[in-house]
């Protein structure tokens, strides 16, 4: 099965690498990522749940997936992993365009990409919906050991009929032995409980994906 590396081309990553030296950079609209493969995919489990099977892919829909829980434990980076090219970076987006960010390892292995469809509408804090292609600058924070982060202007939020993405890769990260499948969780503000995100998961690929819709608090753990 090929991953999602391979959906992105040679000249597309070398502009990536090229457009910010701070390890992150968009993903040009000629080269930006595909539709994620759809054969050997599971999705993670966690609460309540239905699950269905087509051509392979597994989907695990939550019956509410904001459901309120305790705090998750985040899994960590594994010891000799090596470190992101940063841990506290802006992207600039433009209102109205299709672009990705990543986030990369110190070695170029991917870490996260951010994947904004040209129909997404962003809305800042106020609610107010951002006029077409003004310049959205979005931040991005992600703890040095545990694989949780922060997505900024906190309280700013996306709609529109195709959703933003979200990519976690698993390489440098502790997932332990027990053989299950981590998610992603969500915490609207530092006051409020977490709650478990319908997450798909592929074993062969390494990589968490969810619909994102809220900049806040995020996590992967059980």
């Amino acid at each position: 099965m090929p991953s999602l590396r391979s959906l992105i081309t040679a000249a597309s990553l070398g502009s990536m690498l090229l457009a910010c030296a701070d390890g992150t950079g968009p993903v040009p609209t000629g080269g930006a990522i595909s539709a994620a493969p759809t054969s050997g995919l599971s999705a993670a489990r966690a609460g309540k749940q239905t699950t269905s099977s087509t051509d392979g892919l597994t989907t695990t829909t939550m019956t509410d997936a904001t459901t309120p829980t305790d705090a998750p434990a985040p899994l960590r980076f594994l010891p000799d992993a090596p470190r992101l090219r940063t841990y506290d970076t802006t992207f600039v987006a433009h209102q109205g365009w299709k672009q990705s960010f990543v986030i990369f390892h110190e070695d170029g292995n991917y870490f996260m990409v951010l994947d904004v469809p040209a129909s997404a509408q962003f809305v800042d804090a106020d609610g107010n919906p951002v006029p077409d292609g003004a310049e959205v600058e979005l931040r991005a924070r992600v703890d040095s050991a545990s694989v949780s982060f922060e997505f900024g202007p906190h309280g700013s939020y996306f709609t529109g009929s195709r959703p933003v993405l979200l990519w976690v890769y698993l390489k440098y990260v502790d997932v332990g032995s027990s053989g299950g499948l981590p998610n992603i969780w969500y915490q609207a503000d530092a006051t409020l409980p977490w709650a478990v995100l319908p997450t798909t998961a592929d074993r062969a690929g390494n990589w968490l994906k969810v619909e994102l819709r809220h900049f806040s608090n995020y996590a992967v753990a059980y």
